[in-house]
């Protein structure tokens, strides 16, 4: 969507932020009804295009956006937009992105309570950016453990710092149906038992900064779909090792 600003776009500045069991912010109607519209053709159309790809260690389907991405998906791979997330927690983000599409099928399994306190390798090229914002290069660096995959690229160690959940191309929701992010108070939580939880409704987010006390998971979808473009913003890693301890930084199995 290049040439608008998110004043453009953006259907609802009214976002609540919450603070039980830990600080999150959630937003409802979030773009625009035409605007909402465009992202959700084009998820469609990039699921179809690139197939399902099942990510490893999850019951789900996902798919990588990187800075090829020019259409209307691209709005959350912009500066606006990470500033505008940014901007509700206190903290440094540093303009590295991580956003992907989530699909999961009818009946895919309960999650578990966990911080998303973990590592993100990005690879340091000029390539990688887009609108001052650098996306992961998978074919260049994991980003999950930094192994470089190309001769001559450099591997860059950050730490997730804010994590987005933004529902799309969902059927019509109600109670019982599933497929929610359920927020917990405690790692040892049961997945189905939430302090409260956040339906998948069209054209909504969740947004919280990631901390050791930021448990959440997804709840089995028992009776439809769940789409979403889940999307993390990161910090330098020392800045996690000055508030929390290295410890808190939790490596991928």
């Amino acid at each position: 969507m290049s040439g608008l600003s998110m004043t453009d776009l953006l259907e609802n500045r009214r976002w609540w932020v919450r603070t039980d069991p830990f600080r999150h912010v959630i937003a409802r109607s979030v773009f625009k009804e035409n605007v909402y519209r465009s992202l959700e053709q084009e998820y469609r159309e990039t699921l179809a295009a690139n197939g399902k790809t099942y990510l490893d260690g999850h019951d789900l389907y996902g798919e990588t956006l990187t800075a090829d991405m020019t259409g209307a998906l691209s709005v959350f791979l912009s500066r606006e937009w990470h500033d505008l997330l940014a901007g509700f927690f206190d903290v440094n983000a540093n303009c590295h992105v991580a956003c992907g599409l989530h699909h999961h099928d009818v009946g895919s399994k309960d999650g578990f309570p966990h911080n998303d306190m973990n590592p993100g390798w990005f690879a340091r090229t000029p390539d990688s950016v887009l609108d001052g914002v650098t996306l992961p290069r998978p074919d260049l660096v994991r980003y999950t453990d930094g192994r470089v995959l190309k001769p001559g690229v450099r591997a860059e160690e950050t730490t997730r710092a804010i994590a987005a959940i933004f529902y799309i191309n969902n059927q019509p929701w109600r109670p019982g149906y599933g497929g929610s992010t359920g927020l917990y108070r405690s790692v040892k939580d049961p997945s189905k038992r939430p302090a409260t939880s956040v339906p998948p409704i069209n054209n909504s987010l969740l947004a919280f900064e990631c901390t050791p006390f930021s448990f959440h998971g997804f709840i089995e979808n028992n009776r439809q779909p769940r789409d979403s473009i889940v999307m993390w913003l990161h910090q330098p890693k020392d800045d996690v090792i000055r508030r929390w301890g290295e410890h808190a930084i939790i490596q991928y199995s």
